[in-house]
């Protein structure tokens, strides 16, 4: 299903700006994992907080350093493509709502972080996708390997805070220790496990598709690597307890394999199934081990069936034990009971609350719905409208955080930008078009449960990465 770029390296002599960018593209990988940590704060304002971390960082230098290849870029849209412009009306609008912005200046670096999204996808993608210089199969490597890398410290990190250490050394949110269900759920190097879980789904896609295709295991990693790598990556997924991560990776994974079957006549990516199953069952197990081992008073039993619970909504309790509250199964030495006991239905209702809020204010008048309150100012917006108790809110859904802040016509420039590039993907061949286009709806179905554009960068930039790490052009035949 995937290869790697089969043409020749040749010694190329690069500037020292291209070698900087060259270098930067290898490193995307393990700094997007650092998406958190290590943070530098800049300033705090009565709405928000201005923070700097490694991917803003990354982000900034690529696509300052690719400004030339950028206009080069657009010269030849305008030249050959031209219908693919309409794709700038999308920032360009983003950007004009900073004029009437109840928070101008997080508007203003919000749009900044677009442009720079911007330039450097469409850099990469013209530039480096076709290069000599710019190794495929080394890029997967690190990518898969730098994946491996940080689920693992996941699983420390789980480990860590079921023998006591203090959160402030395992970097757990505060929401993410045994204290809440008696099991730890891990965010790595994110600001919390949602943002974990969606760093995972383009690696855990991949590694599938290159373990169900035998032909293409021998440019990257042997097949028992692979096979580890799907397991791992899928188990990590699910220990992170993400339920906006996992519901969309099943639908992602639904989709790819009927894809598979009916598109491409594979039957092997089938056995996929099983795989993930038993990812599913060992994190499940080991949710229940990490419940018995931790400060709580949790059992095996009952971390499974608070998984399990919070997992399906309340709609599946298995009851496999008595309650954590019978002596019985209380271990003395363990006197802290778990915060919640099965289905957190507060939880959803916090979100669908706040996407009320946002239908409300969004629907005041003709004006905000059309136009909405500008870029950056949903926090603010239902803030001043005595909607939530503090400026920093923000709405859980990036689609209605879209309507709050830019109007129909910023959901109507949204949609139009993302059928342009999954029209995009018509002229790559069919097994690496189809896993990038499961990869972008992935991604588009996790931005139902979280907003705050343009925090998480990974969201706009790993299919790019992975378009231009994998994609290989239909025969020209084919093509039209």
């Amino acid at each position: 299903m995937l290869s790697p770029n089969s043409h020749s390296r040749a010694n190329v002599k690069l500037t020292i700006p291209q070698k900087i960018r060259l270098f930067l593209l290898y490193s995307f990988p393990v700094v997007l994992f650092c998406s958190y940590y290590p943070l530098i704060s800049i300033a705090s304002t009565e709405s928000t907080n201005y923070e700097l971390s490694l991917p803003l960082i990354w982000l900034f230098l690529f696509s300052v350093l690719s400004l030339k290849d950028f206009a080069s870029a657009i010269h030849n849209i305008y030249k050959n493509h031209r219908p693919y412009l309409l794709s700038f009306l999308f920032p360009l609008y983003l950007s004009t709502t900073i004029i009437w912005s109840a928070n101008p200046l997080r508007a203003t670096l919000t749009a900044g972080i677009l442009w720079c999204i911007i330039i450097t996808s469409l850099t990469i993608l013209t530039k480096y996708k076709a290069q000599s210089f710019f190794d495929k199969a080394k890029f997967i490597k690190i990518f898969l390997i730098s994946s491996l890398c940080f689920c693992t410290l996941c699983w420390v990190q789980s480990i860590l805070d079921c023998l006591g250490i203090d959160r402030n050394i395992t970097l757990l949110c505060p929401g993410c220790t045994s204290y809440s269900f008696g099991f730890p759920h891990p965010s790595g190097l994110a600001i919390e496990p949602q943002f974990m879980g969606n760093l995972l789904l383009a690696p855990t896609l991949t590694a599938l598709c290159l373990w169900a295709r035998p032909a293409a295991k021998a440019h990257f990693f042997s097949r028992r690597a692979l096979l580890f790598f799907s397991f791992f990556f899928s188990s990590t997924l699910f220990l992170t307890f993400s339920r906006g991560a996992i519901y969309s990776f099943t639908l992602g994974f639904i989709v790819l394999t009927l894809l598979s079957l009916i598109r491409l006549h594979n039957r092997a990516f089938l056995k996929t199934i099983p795989l993930l199953l038993l990812s599913f069952i060992f994190t499940l197990l080991m949710q229940g081990v990490f419940s018995a081992i931790s400060y709580t008073n949790s059992t095996f039993a009952s971390g499974i069936e608070r998984s399990v619970s919070q997992l399906s909504l309340g709609e599946i309790n298995l009851h496999f034990s008595n309650t954590d509250s019978d002596p019985a199964t209380i271990d003395p030495s363990n006197s802290i009971a778990p915060v919640f006991d099965g289905y957190v239905e507060e939880s959803t209702d916090v979100r669908v609350n706040l996407n009320r809020i946002a239908i409300d204010l969004a629907t005041k008048s003709p004006s905000t719905l059309l136009f909405g309150y500008g870029l950056g100012s949903a926090g603010k917006v239902m803030f001043q409208a005595e909607k939530t108790s503090t400026p920093f809110e923000i709405i859980q859904n990036e689609y209605l955080s879209l309507l709050l802040e830019t109007g129909i016509l910023g959901l109507l420039l949204a949609v139009l930008i993302t059928t342009l590039i999954l029209l995009a993907l018509r002229h790559i061949a069919r097994p690496e078009r189809y896993l990038i286009g499961c990869t972008v709806l992935c991604y588009l179905l996790t931005l139902l449960f979280f907003s705050g554009f343009p925090n998480a960068i990974h969201l706009y930039l790993s299919p790019v990465f992975l378009a231009a790490s994998l994609l290989q052009r239909r025969p020209h035949r084919s093509s039209l």
